[in-house]
């Protein structure tokens, strides 16, 4: 029987339990995960931490939140085809090739909390029919609706009390250089 596999695109502007959940469900229903961490190559506003501390940051928050289970998850940078708001059949083509390149499996789900329309739109239909699954776990029933902005805006205001109760001991111990980064692009 071929391998089940999992898929998450984020962002993780920073990572946040809301991200975790996503990651748990996908981990407990298929053999391996693959975390794509979207806007590699971006550092603007929507993007303000860059790649590097986004990786290190997730990559220690999977450890810290599955522990042996961390070796199933595969977190990699995925720069955009041109810009956020590529929503094409071309968009759709560059990641699906980009997760059969890694993952080896040409069947697998994407998880998402978010944006179901314009999800739909990236894959033509017989790849949707054929190849890729879709789970959607509506953001209002995961980790009390928490987003990456929210979480930004938390940094920014110095909110560490409500900080902690959203994010994983690796985003919390960066607060002081995220907030840097976040206020060098404008909140």
């Amino acid at each position: 029987m071929a391998e089940k596999v999992g898929v998450i695109i984020a962002r993780l502007q920073p990572i946040h339990n809301g991200h975790l959940e996503l990651i748990r469900q996908a981990l407990n229903e298929n053999d391996s995960v693959l975390v794509l961490v979207g806007s590699a190559d971006k550092l603007n506003k929507r993007n303000p931490i860059p790649i590097n501390m986004r990786l290190e940051m997730a990559n220690e928050a999977v450890v810290e939140a599955f522990g042996e289970e961390s070796t199933k998850i595969d977190i990699r940078p995925l720069d955009d085809l041109t810009d956020e708001s590529d929503n094409s059949h071309d968009w759709g083509f560059y990641l699906y090739s980009t997760i059969v390149g890694i993952t080896g499996s040409p069947t697998f789900t994407i998880y998402y909390s978010d944006g179901f329309e314009i999800i739909m739109l990236w894959f033509p239909p017989f790849i949707t029919r054929n190849y890729v699954s879709f789970k959607l776990n509506a953001r209002g029933t995961i980790a009390e609706n928490i987003s990456a902005t929210k979480v930004r805006k938390m940094i920014v205001g110095m909110n560490v009390e409500e900080l902690e109760k959203f994010v994983p001991s690796s985003v919390f111990a960066r607060r002081e250089i995220l907030r840097q980064f976040i206020m060098a692009y404008g909140v």
